[in-house]
């Protein structure tokens, strides 16, 4: 890319920046030119995704502004991306939910912005197809991936081990789960082989639980994955009060019924 090139795509990206009120990604759009978001993954993403996903299809559930579909690109990968058309439509409590409606309204903060925003600098192929985890098919995305990716979604879902079960049924068979989840890290201590989460929607405004890992493990176990492992514990830097510990976990699609009945069903 020349010199000319290079300074129109960091002006495009400036005014990218401009004008989206609220990232919750930090993304780099171009050198230099960062969206202010609320939690920045690119540290985090080494350590989490494949280095090389050349040849596989992928989905990222829950995307907002992009991030992790971007980076699954980057790598290599046909990446797909999933979202509720109007973050209304998220699964909010919803003794809270009247308050929060207000607030989006007031901040106008309007889903699918930021990510077409981002996809236009970017030059991103990825596709953005507006579907609730829980109505996910194979059919609604063109047919099934190799890899799906759950990026802190799971402790906002009322029923995480349903969205599970929908995203089982989109991966061809041995396909990869990849998560990445904030857990309790007191309840992991206190019961470190019992799942436990604690219901938190009079507590927080928008998460439904906070899990131990033990949990975390035993949600995607009890939807039919297999091989379920835990396979690290990450701190992304974020604006308060969305920093926290995360853990990452991986699982897999059974190759047949019969696989998954030869497996324990208890990690």
């Amino acid at each position: 890319m020349g010199p000319t090139a290079e300074t129109e795509r960091v002006a495009r990206a400036r005014e990218a920046v401009a004008a989206n009120p609220h990232w919750y990604h930090t993304l780099e759009l171009a050198p230099g030119v960062l969206t202010p978001g609320n939690v920045d993954l690119r540290s985090t993403a080494k350590r989490v995704l494949p280095e090389n996903l050349a040849g596989r299809r992928t989905l990222d559930v829950g995307t907002f502004d992009g991030f992790w579909a971007f980076e699954m690109e980057r790598r290599g990968a046909e990446s797909l991306a999933i979202d509720v058309a109007r973050l209304d439509a998220a699964e909010w409590p919803p003794i809270n939910r009247p308050e929060l409606t207000r607030r989006m309204h007031e901040w106008d903060i309007r889903l699918g912005r930021g990510f077409r925003l981002a996809s236009e600098v970017l030059g991103s192929k990825v596709r953005r197809v507006e579907c609730d985890v829980y109505d996910l098919t194979p059919e609604i995305i063109g047919g099934p991936v190799d890899v799906i990716f759950l990026g802190a979604i799971l402790l906002h879902l009322r029923d995480p081990v349903r969205a599970l079960e929908r995203a089982l049924g989109a991966l061809k068979p041995g396909g990869e789960l990849l998560m990445l989840e904030t857990f309790s890290v007191r309840d992991t201590i206190l019961s470190p082989r019992r799942p436990v989460a604690h219901c938190e929607p009079l507590i927080t405004q928008f998460n439904w639980w906070h899990a131990n890992l033990s949990c975390l493990k035993a949600w995607p176990w009890a939807a039919g994955f297999i091989d379920v492992k835990h396979t690290g514990i990450h701190r992304p830097a974020a604006k308060k009060p969305m920093g926290g510990l995360y853990a990452s976990l991986k699982a897999r699609r059974p190759e047949s019924a019969t696989e998954r009945h030869a497996v324990a069903r208890v990690p």
